[in-house]
């Protein structure tokens, strides 16, 4: 089944998982072995579904993993753990993983990476800035789903007719995603079974009260922590 924009569409206008989420694509891994990577607790592991996670508030501390074919999804609302170097490491070792993470108050990101090996990271509205061990890797990729390698934020771009001369959007990193994966987390699958878990580092983070935690590192450090982390 081809995916289109009007697949990713509903997630990009961010009405169901917010203005915070990360979405991060683990190939071949089952929903339990993809939370424990992510360093959830093994006695917190359990069904729990997207309601339910809102409803009572559960969020950032639980990370949700959802089955789609071949892959995993994990879905963080208000929370980035998988972004973090140690947990790509842990998630793609032996494996694949494709991770999308929207913050409308600080920095985008998106994140490939093959068997421990982060092969390239970048923030979807600054595409020319790219991190790890071959930045390049997914060019191709990019440029079919409408992300110019050289575009920066006000950089006059020449492109082909059929690339898009708007700045790249959340919509075209959640296409990017699904280029790389050959699926996408759909509204049938976010609202139905899923497996959560509590992840230690977030939920051993002290909170003031009427404080709600987005990540667990401040923006500018994430990606500093990025930039340092070597293959």
């Amino acid at each position: 089944m081809e995916i289109t924009y009007a697949d990713v569409s509903w997630l990009a206008r961010g009405w169901e998982l917010g203005d915070i989420w990360c979405l991060t694509f683990v190939r071949d891994l089952d929903e339990a072995e993809a939370l424990r990577r992510l360093g959830a607790a093994e006695e917190s592991i359990r069904p729990v579904t997207y309601r339910e996670l809102t409803d009572e508030g559960l969020f950032p501390h639980t990370a949700l993993a959802g089955r789609l074919e071949g892959w995993v999804v994990l879905i963080e609302r208000n929370g980035s753990e998988a972004t973090k170097p140690e947990a790509v490491r842990a998630l793609s070792a032996g494996t694949e993983l494709v991770s999308v993470m929207r913050h409308d108050y600080a920095t985008d990101l998106f994140v490939y990476a093959i068997d421990g090996d982060r092969l390239t990271s970048f923030d979807p509205r600054k595409p020319a800035w790219r991190y790890g061990s071959d930045p390049d890797c997914v060019l191709d990729a990019m440029q079919e789903v409408g992300v110019h390698p050289t575009y920066l934020p006000g950089d006059p771009v020449t492109r082909e007719a059929d690339i898009s001369a708007e700045a790249p959007t959340m919509n075209e990193a959640l296409m990017l995603a699904a280029r790389l994966t050959g699926v996408v987390l759909s509204k049938k699958v976010l609202n139905g079974s899923l497996m959560g878990g509590v992840i230690g580092s977030q939920a051993d983070a002290p909170l003031e009260d009427g404080q709600l935690a987005t990540t667990s590192l401040p923006t500018a450090d994430l990606f500093a922590a990025i930039r340092q982390d070597g293959p």
